[in-house]
């Protein structure tokens, strides 16, 4: 899992609702930082050559397919020409990324990304 087990453990203390991170990223990719609002859950990755992807879980509204450009198995995904996204709903909560700058990371990889996430316990 790219997030640390005691960082896992205060997500599911402090956000139980919004439990979710994701558990792969290329090589070169680390767990930085994470924070909720008690209604949003962001959870930050960067690598030392630049670049950030940050892993957010918000509680769905509306479609999850709204502002989607395409859809690649149970990820959608959107593209603006500096910031990439993708996405993907589970059990009420939209699980998105977002990556800066956009070419830090392939496509396919940011979907795997967020197709890799799971519901912390």
């Amino acid at each position: 899992m790219l997030v640390p087990v005691p960082v896992q453990q205060q997500i599911v203390a402090q956000a139980p609702a919004l439990a979710y991170a994701p558990s792969t990223l290329p090589p070169g990719w680390r767990f930085s930082s994470w924070f909720t609002t008690g209604s949003m859950l962001e959870i930050v990755f960067r690598r030392p050559s630049g670049g950030e992807v940050d892993f957010f879980v918000i509680r769905l509204q509306g479609a999850c397919s709204a502002g989607s450009l395409g859809k690649a198995g149970t990820v959608f995904w959107s593209r603006t020409v500096t910031r990439p996204s993708a996405w993907r709903c589970v059990a009420g909560r939209k699980l998105v990324a977002e990556l800066f700058p956009a070419d830090r990371l392939t496509q396919p990889a940011l979907l795997r990304f967020v197709a890799s996430a799971r519901h912390l316990h």
